[in-house]
């Protein structure tokens, strides 16, 4: 797949410009349920936003969609546009890992792979080409003496 050069900011014009992120239209589909329907969100820079809703209502839905999460969710289908600094990140144009890289997602209880501690330490890294068994051993220590861990 062609890289996208994230600064080229020319695919899509903001209206507003202290809005960083917005979706247009965005729809999410477990195979026939329709979970979400045609929302329109705009998240402002340096603005705190907060997805209020009962258990159920598609907020963690809506959240996942915002770093293409849902892609890895069999049967699932997400239409509508995802906009990022300008940029339509629900384009079959952008590399899913890039978008990811900018746009993070922090659980309310992690879940980290269910593999051993260094294997999810190390998991980002060898997925950048990281091969270096002994430069992989290093990160794996310092990170874990930094989180008084080691």
């Amino acid at each position: 797949m062609e890289k996208y050069n994230w600064d080229e900011r020319n695919i899509i014009t903001m209206d507003q410009k202290d809005v960083i992120l917005h979706t247009n239209d965005l729809h999410v589909w477990y195979g026939d349920n329709e979970a979400i329907k045609g929302v329109d969100l705009q998240f402002e820079k340096n603005k705190v936003t907060a997805l209020i809703g009962p258990s159920g209502c598609g907020k963690s839905t809506y959240l996942r969609s915002l770093n293409r999460m849902n892609d890895e969710i069999a049967n699932t289908k997400v239409t509508g546009e995802i906009v990022y600094k300008g940029v339509n990140i629900n384009s079959s144009e952008i590399d899913v890992f890039e978008a990811r890289k900018r746009i993070g997602m922090v659980f309310q209880r992690p879940n980290p792979f269910s593999k051993s501690i260094y294997e999810n330490i190390t998991f980002a890294l060898k997925r950048h080409g990281e091969k270096d068994k002994h430069k992989l051993d290093e990160i794996v220590e310092t990170s874990l003496k930094q989180a008084a861990l080691w």
